[in-house]
């Protein structure tokens, strides 16, 4: 019942990959429940603590989430729009309410990787990617930008979808249309200045500082799917932690 798979890994870890693998294909829906550790156990001929140790470290991962007394459910982790939590940004007609940030797809093309992209995709230089240029407002005002690159020739179709088949958030895109669940990322943050392009965009003067985020999002393989710099206004940035 396994695929093809390193004999050299452990039986746990093998399972591990083979359920990932099922659940990248969308065999079950996101907030859909998988069959119960004996079903699976069973099904792969295998003991159900061995099974139950490879579903454990897909929670941990998690793909997967446990609901005492119900199941095990796919999870699908919001990273979506986790890059407005270094801003504050506040919608003074809903009394200070957060609203659902607005998308504008500025440009997309194909074109060759350069090292910087290469590097954070993971792909030889020179290889194919599309790039994205993308606007995001809050309650109608731009706020962030981003120069956003995908492996092609996975993501050629990205290049001339229908921007309101993609809509203001990318994860669930790539899951839908193109098989790609996004399980973790990596955020890294600088400070920036704007070029004519992006003091356009963000209407800011050119020259004006930025806080750069680049972003990696990984699959279920550890591979990238996207990497991506964002940046935004200095203005609206915010920097909160607790050390205890």
């Amino acid at each position: 019942m396994l695929p093809p798979s390193d004999d050299r890994l452990p039986m746990h870890a093998r399972l591990r990959d083979a359920l990932a693998s099922r659940i990248a294909a969308l065999e079950w829906a996101s907030g859909e429940a998988i069959p119960s550790e004996q079903e699976l156990a069973k099904a792969y001929g295998v003991s159900t603590s061995t099974m139950r140790k490879s579903i454990e470290h897909l929670v941990r991962e998690g793909l997967l989430e446990r609901k005492q007394g119900v199941g095990t459910f796919v999870r699908r982790p919001s990273f979506d729009g986790s890059l407005f939590r270094w801003f504050n940004f506040e919608d003074a007609s809903t009394g200070g309410g957060r609203t659902v940030p607005e998308s504008r797809l500025i440009e997309r093309e194909v074109m060759d990787a350069t090292p910087e992209i290469a590097s954070g995709l993971r792909l030889p230089e020179g290889a194919k990617v599309v790039r994205v240029l993308r606007l995001r407002l809050w309650a109608g005002k731009p706020v962030i930008c981003e120069d956003l690159y995908l492996p092609h020739p996975l993501f050629e179709p990205f290049v001339t979808m229908d921007e309101h088949e993609i809509g203001p958030l990318l994860y669930p895109v790539y899951e839908r249309a193109f098989g790609q669940v996004v399980t973790s990322v990596e955020d890294e943050l600088s400070l920036g200045q704007a070029d004519v392009v992006k003091a356009r965009l963000l209407e800011v003067k050119t020259g004006d500082p930025l806080i750069v985020v680049e972003r990696t999002s990984f699959g279920t393989n550890g591979t990238p799917i996207d990497w991506r710099r964002a940046y935004g206004r200095s203005d609206r940035f915010r920097y909160r932690v607790r050390l205890t």
